[in-house]
C-alpha cells in the first residue's frame, strides 16, 4: 500500500496529523521514518505514550492521498518540504514550544539555517516615513550579515524584505497561506524577488486559502525564526504586537522604532518601549548584544549606527509652490519629510483647529499635501 507513495507524503501526512508544537523528531526517530511510522499498527502508536486523543484520531484517518496532492503540488513547483528531521529546519524555530512540525519553501533552503536573524515588522498602511526606516534598517542588518524575517504583507513588511534585498543581503517571508494561494495579488513580484533572494515559506498545505487565524498564527513563526524581532509603526491594535506578544514569550528579544508621542499610529510602539522594549535608531541598536554570540559575523566596528543612506547627503529643502495663499504657505512651510500630525500641527500653526483643518482641505485640493494613518499628513 505505501509503496505507491513519495517519502514526501508521508512527511506531510505526519506532520498534519501531528500538528503544531507535537514531538514530530520523537515520533519519527521511534520508527525510523515518516513511512515507517504511518507502517505501524495502531497499538505501536498507543505505546509511544506521546499521542493525544486527536493526534491518534487524525492518524487514524491515514489520509495519505491528500498528503500525496500536496506533495506533488511542491515537486511541480519546485518547492522544498523541510520537517524537524532536516538539516534545514531554522534553528531558533525548533526551540519554540508549539513550533510547525513542516515547513513548505519556496526559494533556497540554505537561508533558513542562519543563526543571526531579525525580524522586522509594522503596519501594513504604513506612512513613507515607517517604510524608510523599515527599508533602511533592513538594509543595514543585511549588510552587517543579518538575515531579514517579515511576513511578506504590503507596508513595514515589504520595505523589510525590499530593504535587505537591495543590501545583497537573505530574507525569509512568512506566509500566513499555502504557498500555491491566490493571495495579494500585488506583491507577487516581491514574493518571487524574496524566493530569488532567500525564501517565502509556510506551514499551510500549498493551496490554504488565508483565513482569520492563520496570520496570528504565523506571527509566531516569524519571532521564534529571530533572535530579535523590531516593530515600526504599529497603532494600538496592531497585529505586530502579537508578533511582539510571541517574541516575549518566546524569551527573544524585542525592539521598536520609536515614533511621534501624540500619534495614534505610534502608540503600539511607543508602549512597547514603555515596557521594556529596546529603543532601535540603527543596525548597531539591534545587533550589538549578539556581538559575542556570532563574533565571525558580527564586527561591531563596521556595524552602521544611523539609518541616514550616507553620511554627506543633505537634507531636502521642499519648497513651497507659487499657486498658495499666505495662510496656506505658512501651513506648508511646517512640514519637513515626514508625516506630520494633526494635533502637532495646531500646536506649531496658531491656528485654531476648524481654521486648520480648512487649510488641510484646501492643500489637498491643491495636491500638494494628503492625509495618512494616525490623523497625520505629509507633503507629496
Amino acid at each position: 500500500m505505501s509503496a505507491a507513495y513519495a517519502d514526501e507524503a508521508y512527511e506531510i501526512w505526519l506532520a498534519n496529523a501531528l500538528g503544531a508544537g507535537s514531538d514530530y523528531t520523537a515520533a519519527v526517530a521511534e520508527f525510523g521514518s515518516a513511512r515507517g511510522f504511518f507502517e505501524a499498527s495502531e497499538i505501536e502508536w498507543r505505546m509511544l505514550g506521546i499521542l493525544k486523543p486527536a493526534q491518534l484520531e487524525r492518524l487514524l484517518k491515514r489520509d495519505i492521498a491528500r498528503a500525496s496532492k500536496a506533495a506533488q503540488i511542491c515537486k511541480n513547483n519546485s518547492w522544498h518540504i523541510i520537517s524537524q528531521t532536516c538539516e534545514y529546519y531554522p534553528h531558533h524555530l525548533k526551540n519554540i514550544t508549539d513550533s510547525p512540525a513542516l515547513l513548505y519553501v519556496n526559494g533556497n533552503p540554505e537561508c533558513l539555517k542562519a543563526r543571526l536573524t531579525v525580524s522586522v515588522v509594522g503596519a501594513r498602511d504604513a506612512s513613507r516615513y515607517g517604510k524608510e526606516v523599515a527599508y533602511r534598517l533592513a538594509a543595514s542588518l543585511a549588510r552587517a550579515g543579518a538575515t531579514v524575517i517579515s511576513g511578506g504583507a504590503l507596508g513595514i513588511d515589504s520595505a523589510s524584505h525590499e530593504g535587505a534585498i537591495s543590501a545583497g543581503g537573505k530574507t525569509v517571508a512568512v506566509m500566513g497561506c499555502g504557498l500555491g494561494a491566490s493571495y495579494l495579488s500585488e506583491n507577487e513580484a516581491l514574493r518571487n524577488s524574496v524566493s530569488q533572494n532567500g525564501a517565502v515559506i509556510s506551514e499551510y498545505y500549498p493551496l490554504s486559502a488565508p483565513s482569520r487565524g492563520s496570520f496570528p498564527m504565523r506571527n509566531r513563526i516569524i519571532s521564534g525564526m529571530s533572535l530579535a524581532t523590531v516593530i515600526i509603526e504599529a497603532g494600538e491594535k496592531s497585529g505586530s504586537l502579537g508578533t511582539a506578544k510571541h517574541a516575549i514569550n518566546q524569551g527573544r528579544d524585542v525592539c521598536a522604532v520609536p515614533g511621534d508621542a501624540i500619534s495614534s499610529a505610534y502608540i503600539g510602539s511607543n508602549i512597547l518601549i514603555a515596557n521594556g522594549a529596546k529603543p532601535v535608531f540603527s543596525a548597531a541598536d539591534v545587533l550589538s548584544d549578539y556581538a559575542y554570540m556570532y563574533p565571525e559575523l558580527i564586527d561591531l566596528k563596521k556595524l552602521e549606527r544611523t539609518l541616514a543612506p550616507s553620511a554627506d547627503a543633505a537634507p531636502v529643502k521642499q519648497r513651497t509652490p507659487d499657486n498658495l495663499n499666505k495662510t496656506q504657505s505658512d501651513v506648508y512651510a511646517l512640514f519637513g519629510t515626514d508625516p506630520i500630525a494633526y494635533d502637532t500641527l495646531v500646536i506649531k500653526s496658531g491656528l485654531t483647529a476648524p481654521e486648520l483643518s480648512a487649510v488641510l482641505t484646501e492643500l489637498e485640493i491643491e495636491g500638494v499635501i494628503t492625509a495618512c494613518p494616525g490623523n497625520r499628513y505629509q507633503i507629496i
